[in-house]
């Protein structure tokens, strides 16, 4: 009833809304003049890619000389931020490399280049990057779940169980280390393995609904896998109750209303599946197999 592939997907942004503008320079010493000269040449090339408005409203995005590290390294992942943004995708690059060349190294920043490499398809390249990160900071449970979430994108969810895996073990408390997981159990027809990785992040707290939606929508598959129809209707009524326009919630939910032998509920789910998607065959068909029953 459609491809388990399409229950998920990957969303992955790396840094929100930024401002630009150049630092106020004293004009007081000589001495300041190179300074000055840079800076204006470096905000004259920000306002010719991203416009005024962008380079009068703040100060994020030129770098500051006298600047911390970290200050440093954080303005460059903005400025990517935005070359992507823009589809200027080589300077998106070099701003990431740049952050990553500076010392000390993190695995944060080698995490935020991979996920841009995965973003662009790269995923040789981005696996590379996030092998890097977790023998920078073996401790650092994101980094090895950026690992599993490539290697899931790779079609290899045995190693990405391994990495969810490791990396639910130094942060165990973090609900969606278990969602993935589970994700990765599903496309391995492991559903029992799925439910329980789904039943410990629910009962941790997913604040977004989203991850709230994926989980009762993948919980709720794991269910019908195992013939569990009443909860497989559960979860789905639970994932529709946060997306009423869920097509695959919608369907599956019929199906699981039909093989209970709930039939007019389960029309009921089909032509709401209509509704939603009027040329969806799957949904059209059941609903004309139920009407001429």
């Amino acid at each position: 009833m459609g491809s388990r592939g399409s229950i998920f997907c990957a969303a992955m942004m790396l840094v929100g809304a930024l401002a630009l503008a150049s630092p106020a320079w004293s004009q007081s010493s000589q001495s300041e003049f190179p300074s000055q000269v840079a800076t204006q040449a470096q905000n004259n090339d920000l306002q010719r890619r991203f416009g005024r408005a962008l380079v009068d409203e703040g100060r994020d995005l030129v770098l500051n000389p006298g600047a911390g590290v970290d200050d440093v390294r954080r303005t460059l992942l903005r400025r990517a931020a935005i070359y992507e943004d823009v589809q200027e995708f080589a300077q998106a690059e070099a701003e990431l490399t740049k952050a990553l060349q500076m010392t000390p190294p993190i695995g944060d920043t080698y995490a935020a280049r991979g996920y841009f490499y995965m973003r662009r398809g790269r995923y040789a390249d981005a696996l590379a990057d996030f092998l890097a990160g977790i023998q920078l900071e073996p401790d650092n449970a994101r980094v090895r779940f950026a690992a599993g979430r490539v290697q899931s994108a790779l079609g290899d969810y045995a190693a990405a169980v391994t990495f969810y895996s490791e990396a639910i073990r130094l942060a165990p408390r973090d609900p969606t280390l278990y969602l993935a997981r589970a994700e990765a159990r599903i496309h391995l027809d492991q559903p029992a393995d799925a439910r329980a990785d789904y039943d410990r992040a629910l009962a941790i707290k997913l604040p977004a609904p989203s991850d709230r939606y994926f989980a009762f929508l993948g919980r709720g598959y794991s269910f019908l896998m195992q013939a569990d129809y009443a909860g497989a209707i559960a979860d789905f009524g639970s994932a529709i109750e946060i997306d009423p326009a869920s097509l695959n919630a919608l369907l599956w939910r019929g199906y699981a209303r039909e093989k209970a032998g709930q039939v007019a509920l389960a029309l009921d789910d089909y032509e709401r599946a209509v509704a939603v998607a009027p040329r969806d065959h799957h949904a059209r068909d059941n609903v004309q197999r139920l009407r001429s029953n």
